[in-house]
C-alpha cells in the first residue's frame, strides 16, 4: 500500500462523524473492524469519536480503499496526527505547552466557562469519581480529568456530556442537562448541511450557495 497520509479534505471526516451519529459507536466500530480507542478520541460538540476508526472511514470515501487496523497507526505519527492537521482536536495530542493544569475541580470549571444548567450534573460526576489533577487543553475544548496517581485523563467534560473510561476499560459518555444535540435528535453537522441544502420553491432544484437557483435564476 502507498502512502495514506493524503486525507486532504474535512468533508469525508464530517461525513465518518455523521455515519458514527447514526450507527452509534459499537455499529460503527463493527462495521469498520475497529476496536475501541483508549487515547485518542477527535472531540467535537457531540461527543468523542474513535478516531482510528473515524479515518479509515474517511479514507474510504475520499480514496474508495478500506483500510484494515493493521494497515496504519493510529497515534502520534497516524491517524490522530493527520486528522489533527485537518483541523481537528484530538484528545491526548495537544502538547502540555499552554495548557491550564489544576489541582481542583472548581477553578478548572471556572476557567472553562461551562454552562450554568450543567455545573451541578458536572459537580456530581466529579464527586463520584477521584480526581487529582484537572486541565485544559491549548484549544480550551474540553477539561482533562486525570484520577489520583494515574498519568493520563480517563474522562473529559465537554460543553454538553461527559465522555469517561471505567475502571474495566469500557468506556460511556453521559449528556448533561444543556446539551446542543437536542433539536429534534438532529445534530449540527446534519443540521448545516440540511440548511445549505434548501430546494428552489420553484423547480425544486437545490439552490447554490449564494441562495439563487441556477435554473430559475
Amino acid at each position: 500500500m502507498g502512502s495514506i497520509a493524503t486525507l486532504t479534505g474535512r468533508q469525508s471526516v464530517e461525513d465518518a462523524l455523521d455515519e458514527f451519529d447514526r450507527l452509534g459507536r459499537f455499529g460503527f466500530l463493527e462495521k469498520y473492524g475497529f476496536g475501541e480507542a483508549k487515547e485518542y478520541f477527535v472531540v467535537t460538540e457531540n461527543g468523542n469519536y474513535d478516531s482510528k476508526a473515524i479515518f479509515a472511514a474517511a479514507y474510504e470515501r475520499e480514496h474508495g480503499e478500506h483500510l484494515t487496523n493493521e494497515d496504519f497507526s493510529g497515534g502520534r505519527t497516524g491517524a490522530a496526527k493527520w486528522l489533527s492537521e485537518l483541523g481537528y482536536t484530538i484528545t491526548g495530542l495537544e502538547s502540555k505547552i499552554g495548557r491550564l493544569t489544576f489541582d481542583s475541580f472548581e477553578p478548572a470549571m471556572d476557567a472553562f466557562r461551562l454552562s450554568v444548567e450543567n455545573i451541578t450534573a458536572a459537580r456530581d460526576f466529579v464527586a463520584s469519581k477521584d480526581f487529582e489533577t484537572f486541565y485544559l487543553p491549548p484549544s480550551r475544548t474540553y477539561i482533562a480529568m486525570i484520577p489520583r496517581g494515574g498519568e493520563r485523563p480517563t474522562a473529559w467534560i465537554n460543553k454538553g456530556y461527559v465522555w469517561f473510561r471505567n475502571d474495566d476499560g469500557t468506556q460511556e459518555g453521559v449528556a448533561f442537562p444543556y446539551n446542543k444535540l437536542r433539536d429534534g435528535g438532529r445534530n449540527s453537522r446534519q443540521r448545516k448541511r440540511e440548511e445549505a441544502e434548501r430546494p428552489c420553491p420553484t423547480c425544486g432544484m437545490i439552490l447554490s450557495v449564494s441562495g439563487v437557483c441556477n435554473i430559475c435564476g
